[in-house]
C-alpha cells in the first residue's frame, strides 16, 4: 500500500476547505463576517480558492463551517460554478484535524482530497500539481516565517515542520496548510489523541506521511496568507499583478469599460468599470485598478491602483491611492487616503487625511489583540471596520484601526485604535 501511495498517480476531485475559524487577528474587518467573505478584488476570497479548484479538476467541495456560517451558507449554496457544495459545521474551535473530521461524513470513501485554509489566496498553479501529487503539501518562502510551520525539504519530500519557530531564517520555506491526503489520513485523525489544549492538529499526522513520502510542493508566487488586515492590501496587490500581466485571468475578469467616463475624465492602464459605475468630468483613475457597479467617482477625483466596491461614493477632490473599499463606502470632498482598507458602508468626511508612511527604512507597526506586531510594509494608512464614521478635517496616523460602528469626532487626531 505504501508503495501504491507513492508510485501511482491519483486525480484528486474532493477537497475540504476550513472555514470555520473566528478570525480576531484580522479585526476589524471581520468582526461581523467570515474571513473567507473578505473581498480581494472586489470577489470572496473563498470564491478565488473555490475557483481555483475547480480549474484544478476538483468537482466536490467540503466546506467547513463555524462563525457566521449562515453568510457563507447564503452566499454559496450547494453549487458553485462546476463544484458540488457539502457543508460540515465545527461547533468549537477544536483544530484543523478535528475540523477535517467534521467533514469525514462527506467524504467519498477510499478517495484521497486535498485540504485548504479558506481564509487564504491559493492561486490555481500549486493546486494543479496538489491533485495529481498524493500525499504532498504546498510550501512557500516568506519574510516572516516565525507566523507559521517552517518546513524542512530534502530532495523534494518534507521531513519536519517546526512550529512557528522564533529565530526562524526570513524567506524560509514555511507550510501554506495546503495539504493532498490518502483516505487512510482519517483513520490516522480518529487514533490521534487531542493535544492538552483538547485539540487535535492536522500536522500531528506528520510521521505517518513522511513514512509514506510526503511531497513539497513549492510555489513562488501562488499564495497569500491573510493573516492581519493589512494583508487584505497586499493580497489585492498580487492579484491585480497577475491580472495585468495575463497570469491572472481565470480567476477575474477582464479590463473593461461597462459603466459611463464623461469624455472629460480619464482612465489610463488597465482599468476595469463594472456596469451603472459613473466616472464624472475631471476624474482620473490609473490602473490596475477596478471600480465596482453603481459606484460614482466625482470630477476632480484621482483613484490609483486602488479597488473600489459596489454602489460608492468618491467625493470631489478626493485622493485615493493604492486603497481597497469594500461596498457602499461614502468618501468626502478633498479627501487623502494611502494604502488603506475600508470595510462595508464607512463614511469619511471632508478633508479627511490618512497617512501611510514613516520615515524611510521604518516599517509601520499595528496593535493586534493587544501585542505591538511589525506589520513589514513601509506603507500603511488606516483600517476602518465596517460603518465606522471619520469626521471632517480628522487625520489618522500609519496602521491605526477604527472599530466597527465606531465614530471618529470632527478634526480629531488619531494615533491609536479607536474601540
Amino acid at each position: 500500500m505504501q508503495n501504491a501511495l507513492r508510485q501511482v498517480v491519483i486525480v484528486v476531485r474532493q477537497a475540504v476547505v476550513l472555514a470555520a475559524g473566528l478570525s480576531t487577528r484580522t479585526y476589524p474587518l471581520t468582526v461581523r463576517k467570515p474571513k473567507p467573505l473578505l473581498k480581494i478584488a472586489n470577489v470572496p476570497n473563498l470564491s478565488h480558492l473555490l475557483r481555483g479548484l475547480a480549474i484544478a479538476g476538483v468537482s466536490r467541495v467540503i466546506l467547513v463551517v463555524g462563525f457566521e456560517r449562515h453568510q457563507v451558507e447564503r452566499f454559496f449554496g450547494s453549487q458553485f460554478e462546476s463544484l458540488r457544495i457539502d457543508y460540515a459545521v465545527q461547533e468549537q474551535a477544536l483544530g484543523t484535524g478535528h475540523a477535517v473530521l467534521q467533514a469525514a461524513p462527506w467524504l467519498q470513501p477510499e478517495e484521497p482530497f486535498l485540504v485548504l485554509n479558506g481564509d487564504d489566496l491559493l492561486l490555481p498553479d500549486p493546486l494543479k500539481e496538489a491533485v495529481t501529487t498524493v500525499p504532498s503539501l504546498i510550501v512557500a518562502r516568506h519574510p516572516q516565517p516565525y507566523r507559521f510551520g517552517v518546513v524542512e525539504v530534502a530532495n523534494g519530500y518534507v521531513h519536519r515542520i517546526w512550529e512557528k519557530p522564533k529565530e526562524a531564517t526570513p524567506n524560509a520555506l514555511v507550510s501554506t496548510g495546503a495539504w493532498s491526503l490518502p483516505f487512510e489520513a482519517l483513520q490516522w485523525l480518529q487514533g490521534m489523541p487531542p493535544a492538552e489544549d483538547g485539540e487535535i492538529r492536522l500536522p500531528d499526522i506528520l510521521p505517518h506521511l513522511v513514512q509514506i513520502g510526503l511531497r513539497a510542493i513549492v510555489t513562488d508566487e501562488g499564495w497569500v496568507p491573510l493573516t492581519y488586515p493589512w494583508d487584505v492590501l497586499i493580497a489585492t496587490k498580487h492579484l491585480l499583478e497577475r491580472w495585468t500581466t495575463g497570469t491572472g485571468e481565470r480567476l477575474l475578469p477582464p479590463p473593461e469599460v461597462l459603466g459611463e467616463v464623461h469624455p472629460m475624465a480619464e482612465v489610463v492602464g488597465d482599468v476595469r468599470i463594472e456596469a451603472g459605475a459613473r466616472i464624472n468630468a475631471g476624474a482620473k483613475i490609473i490602473g490596475p485598478a477596478i471600480i465596482g457597479r453603481e459606484t460614482v467617482v466625482e470630477s476632480g477625483c484621482d483613484v490609483v491602483r486602488c479597488v473600489i466596491g459596489d454602489r460608492c461614493h468618491i467625493g470631489q477632490g478626493a485622493h485615493l491611492e493604492d486603497c481597497v473599499l469594500m461596498d457602499e463606502v461614502r468618501i468626502g470632498k478633498d479627501v487623502v487616503l494611502e494604502w488603506s482598507v475600508l470595510g462595508d458602508r464607512v463614511v469619511v468626511g471632508n478633508e479627511v487625511r490618512s497617512f501611510a508612511k514613516l520615515p524611510h527604512g521604518i516599517t509601520v507597526r499595528s496593535v493586534v489583540k493587544g501585542m505591538l506586531v511589525d506589520t513589514g510594509m513601509e506603507r500603511l494608512g488606516c483600517i476602518l471596520g465596517d460603518e465606522a464614521r471619520i469626521g471632517d478635517r480628522s487625520v489618522l496616523y500609519p496602521g491605526v484601526k477604527v472599530w466597527v460602528g465606531k465614530t471618529v469626532m470632527p478634526a480629531s487626531e488619531v494615533l491609536e485604535d479607536v474601540r
